[in-house]
């Protein structure tokens, strides 16, 4: 879902899926909040799904080092992606929702 919402067309066009409407019409502030949602709730669940890995900290460095890297080049690829662009403030934002959600899982996981 990440990567679908990531590299749908920023304009409208009559054969465009449901991603590509859900960029469109999704208010720039509600974009940005959502930014940091998803990506904690990305950690969070790698960490669920890493939980076979012997040590705490190393899936906690995988969870967030593969968020933050995912983040990082989904916004360097929207560079290519018409009606688009990448953003360092969106890897910020994906950075900090990383974190948030190393910081929750800890808690729950």
């Amino acid at each position: 879902m990440i990567i679908a919402l990531s590299i749908a067309p920023g304009h409208a066009q009559p054969d465009d899926t449901i991603f590509s409407w859900l960029v469109i019409f999704t208010a720039a502030p509600v974009q940005k909040a959502l930014h940091f949602v998803i990506y904690a709730a990305l950690v969070v669940l790698w960490m669920w799904t890493l939980e076979a890995t012997g040590s705490r900290s190393v899936r906690a460095l995988l969870s967030v080092a593969l968020a933050i890297g995912l983040g990082a080049v989904l916004e360097w690829y929207q560079l290519s992606v018409p009606g688009r662009f990448g953003s360092f403030a969106d890897v910020l934002l994906n950075s900090a929702g990383a974190i948030a959600g190393l910081l929750l899982a800890l808690l729950l996981v």
